[in-house]
């Protein structure tokens, strides 16, 4: 990936980062070499759900740095995030 893209993308907000990382599901969820790639009807309605409490706010979101230590210790992979 270049250098560019991954500095354009930083200078996104969260809420176009969100954006982002929700259309490039979609592209690679529709994507017709992964056909055998389908998410359960549970599973678009969590979607839908975390969805909309990020639209409506509600949602609890991490620092780059409160992930990283949760990774490390519920899986003891060391991850470094802004």
């Amino acid at each position: 990936m270049s250098t560019s893209i991954l500095e354009e993308v930083s200078k996104l907000t969260r809420l176009e980062k969100i954006e982002l990382a929700r259309f490039l599901f979609e592209e690679i969820a529709n994507e017709e070499a992964d056909d055998d790639f389908e998410l359960s009807a549970e599973q678009k309605a969590e979607l839908d759900r975390r969805w909309a409490e990020i639209e409506d706010d509600s949602a609890d979101f991490f620092s780059g740095e409160e992930f990283s230590k949760e990774i490390k210790e519920r899986y003891g992979i060391t991850v470094s995030l802004p």
